[in-house]
């Protein structure tokens, strides 16, 4: 009798349980393929909108975009479809482009 009603609470505490996730302001502009963190830094890789960096947890988004290569007939820039931080160096991973390497946080 003691594991039925054990059972039953624990049952009962999970269905009260709800995930605590919350939108953040961005990055828009294109989907998002790819993020990772580096400390307080957020980088988020899109498709067509090259590569985001967030350093408030999500509240804002600064594209990084410079020197990176950008197609002027479909108005847009590369598709990072992975990002990995070593160091102080950023890599972008891109579809038919490369590999891409920032050595400042994509400044």
């Amino acid at each position: 009798m003691k594991k039925i009603i054990l059972l039953t609470i624990i049952v009962m505490s999970v269905s009260f349980v709800k995930a605590q996730w919350q939108q953040t302001n961005g990055p828009y502009g294109g989907n998002i393929k790819c993020i990772t963190s580096d400390g307080t830094n957020i980088f988020a890789g899109t498709a067509g909108s090259g590569v985001f960096l967030s350093d408030n947890n999500g509240t804002s988004w600064t594209a990084m975009n410079n020197g990176l290569p950008y197609d002027s007939i479909n108005s847009d820039y590369f598709t990072a479809y992975s990002i990995a931080v070593s160091g102080s160096n950023i890599f972008a991973g891109t579809w038919g482009s490369g590999v891409f390497l920032s050595s400042n946080n994509g400044t």
